[in-house]
Formats: structure tokens, sequence, C-alpha cells
């Protein structure tokens, strides 16, 4: 007997409406909205829209739903969150979430591909997610990753830079792929696992990671099922480089991979030097900010509203006589917490 599937899609966005016309107008193009021929596929798949530029329309048909978040810009993570909400918050019986990109490029069989797997994977499996491979926007036919291992914060990428040819040799279920979890430019769980859990409010950055580690099961690799996005080398900013410094180091603290407190030290202050020598004020203001602000421990976090927190950040003034300042302060704060 064949499991039911019913599959919510959740999508956040901000300010990318190109993108999120051609995600709908491709799946609208599917047997999942298809009213006329009504095939098992029909009312499979509702896809969940969260704008935190909240400019787009409102869209709310019976398989589609796009809305504003109520909170203005949350980051990701918050509109992921709004989205979850939206979705338990419907009476549909749903069995499935994919987290999905915005900014993705995809080939709508990869849903008809998941649907299929899901429709007939055995009881063993069930609860595992499925990770979707990322293709590389720049070569289309190189594989970018096929998962992650975490490694404390020195992401393995599985299956790096392989050729679609070599990955057409793989099985078509890969259910040892090596993975500990999947990114979120394609990532399905188990509706069981999300109705019970929340996002942490990372704005952005490290909130898959987090949400996979927790789930605690190794992701299920399928050929097919993928999407194209930009590779990350690509996306480095100044402040980015603060969300990479303080969410990994709640990350690692929460489930103890970061090894001793000595060596976290001392790899956040290679870094901060790499950029002084550089003369990057500012990717060395935001990386010495992380820190700072991750030592404010997981209820400030949790209290502030990390939108309006976001543009405070992007006011800071910077210069280098402060930063000196600054990582002596954190540096000292991090050897209190830690008795070094």
């Amino acid at each position: 007997m064949m499991n039911k599937v019913c599959i919510a899609v959740n999508i956040c966005t901000y300010k990318r409406e190109k993108y999120i016309d051609n995600i709908l107008k491709r799946l609208q193009d599917t047997f999942f909205f298809d009213e006329q021929n009504k095939t098992e596929h029909y009312g499979a798949l509702h896809i969940y829209i969260v704008d935190n530029a909240c400019e787009l329309q409102n869209i709310d048909s019976e398989y589609i739903h796009l809305e504003h978040n109520p909170k203005g810009n949350t980051g990701g993570s918050g509109g992921y969150q709004y989205g979850i909400d939206l979705i338990r918050a419907s009476q549909v019986e749903y069995t499935h979430v994919v987290f999905m990109d915005d900014d993705v490029e995809l080939d709508v069989s990869c849903f008809y591909k998941l649907y299929d797997f899901l429709r007939n994977v055995d009881e063993e499996n069930a609860n595992r997610p499925v990770a979707g491979r990322m293709f590389r926007m720049d070569a289309k036919e190189i594989q970018y990753t096929a998962g992650e291992i975490w490694n404390g914060g020195n992401i393995v990428h599985v299956g790096l830079n392989k050729p679609l040819t070599e990955v057409e040799k793989e099985p078509e279920v890969n259910l040892n792929a090596g993975a500990e979890y999947g990114g979120w430019w394609f990532c399905c769980f188990p509706y069981e696992f999300v109705k019970e859990n929340d996002i942490m409010p990372f704005f952005i950055h490290c909130d898959d990671v987090e949400y996979g580690l927790r789930c605690g099961q190794l992701p299920i690799v399928l050929k097919g099922v993928q999407v194209w996005h930009e590779t990350f080398e690509h996306r480095q900013t100044p402040l980015i480089c603060y969300y990479d410094t303080r969410n990994p180091l709640y990350v690692n603290e929460k489930y103890r991979l970061s090894g001793d407190a000595s060596t976290v030290l001392l790899d956040w202050k290679k870094k901060i030097s790499r950029y002084h020598y550089e003369e990057k004020w500012d990717y060395e203001y935001y990386t010495i900010k992380g820190m700072i602000d991750f030592l404010k421990g997981m209820k400030w976090l949790t209290d502030i509203h990390p939108g309006k927190y976001h543009s405070r950040l992007q006011k800071a003034r910077i210069n280098r006589y402060k930063n000196s300042i600054l990582w002596r302060v954190a540096e000292y704060r991090f050897r209190k917490k830690y008795k070094l």
C-alpha cells in the first residue's frame, strides 16, 4: 500500500519578484495544479510564500498562499518560521514540508521524483529528511553539493563540484550519502518533525544547519531532486561575516561540536588578524561584533527583533581604533565565560 503524500513548500522571499514569478509559473504548469486532468498528483503540492519585503500582491487560493510577514523583514529564519506558522494553522493534513530558497532555478520534475519516492518509502526511512542537490548557477552541469557535513563550522560539501556525467552514475536513491543535513536551497522534512520544532531566530545563515542537526536523522539523497543556485563564495560581505561568526558559535555550543574553548578563541583571533593585516576594517568589526553578541547568550538572541537589529548593524560606525578596543573586550569576556 502506498503512502499518503501531501507536501507544503515553504519559501521566504525578499525583493526577488522575478524569481517568485518564475517558480510559480513553472509549478502551476504541472499536474499538481492541473484541475482538468486531476491525476494522483493534483492537490498534493501546496505553496506557501512569505514576503519579508511586504511588496508582492497577496495570494490566497486553494493551493497557493502568498502573505506579507506581519513582523516585516525578520530574515530567512523569521520568514520560514512564519511559513511554518501558516502551515500549522492550515486545516490540510500535510505529510511533508519542503524548505526552498527563493532564488533557485528548478526543473519541476524534481517534485514528481520527490513525490514518487515519498509515496513508496518504507517505514524504516520514512522519518528521514530528503536533501536536494545543489548545482552551480555558473556551470550548470556541475553539482556543487549533494548534502552537508557540519564539521564544527568547517563545512564539507558532499560530492563537491561533481560533473553531471558522474552524478548520473549514482543510484536513484542514496540512503547513505554521508551527509549530516541538507541546505535549504531544497530540503524536505516530515511534517511530524516540523509540527513540533521552531526555527532558531538567526536572521540568516545556520538556521538550516541547526534544524537539520536537531532532526537527528541523516538525509536521503535522490537523483534528479536538485536545484541550481549561486555558490557561496560569491556572496561574502562584511555584514555576512557577523552572522557567519555568531551563528556557528551558537550551533557549536548547543551541540558541543567546537572542541575546546581555547581553540575556538584562537581560530577567531586568527580571522581578526587576517582582516586587520588586509586593512579590512569592516570585516574585522563584524567578526568581533559576532563574538560579542554570541557571548550575550541565547536569551538575548530570542528576545531581540532580528530585523531591527540587522538595521542597527548596517548603520554601525566602524574604524580601526574602535576595533582594537572591541576585540580586547570580546576576548576578555570569552576567557571569563570559559574560565581560560
